[in-house]
């Protein structure tokens, strides 16, 4: 049974993603507006993709390069995106994790990418609270 109820859009504008800046490391971000999708008529898969700007987060200790970057949907990690499992990280790069149920922050020592293996340290405080 119809409702005649619409469901309401979902903007894109807003989205919590990560994109590769010009270190080569992935930073948190929110989508601030959308460019359309050139009509060139390329072949090219890029060309025909939706540009979205991205404003990063300003994280004291680890600053991204730009304040805000243009990316192609298929350079973005988030909802929507891409996954993480295509990412590519590399030493200094700042990860989250679950380590004895909690979501912690550590950063990428070394990747080994022939046994599929990385690296990481983590800063563990055995702080009660």
């Amino acid at each position: 049974m119809s409702t005649g109820k619409r469901l309401a859009k979902r903007s894109i504008i807003g989205t919590r993603v990560c994109g590769p800046c010009s270190d080569g490391k992935y930073y948190s971000g929110c989508i601030y507006a959308v460019l359309p999708s050139s009509s060139s008529g390329s072949s090219l898969e890029k060309a025909q993709q939706s540009r979205y700007l991205v404003r990063f987060d300003q994280v004291s200790g680890n600053m991204p390069p730009n304040s805000t970057a243009e990316y192609y949907e298929s350079d973005l990690i988030g909802p929507g995106f891409g996954s993480v499992t295509n990412a590519r990280l590399i030493p200094g790069q700042r990860v989250f994790l679950t380590y004895n149920g909690r979501e912690i922050e550590a950063e990428v020592d070394k990747c080994r990418l022939d046994k599929d293996d990385v690296d990481i340290h983590l800063a563990i405080s055995n702080g009660k609270g």
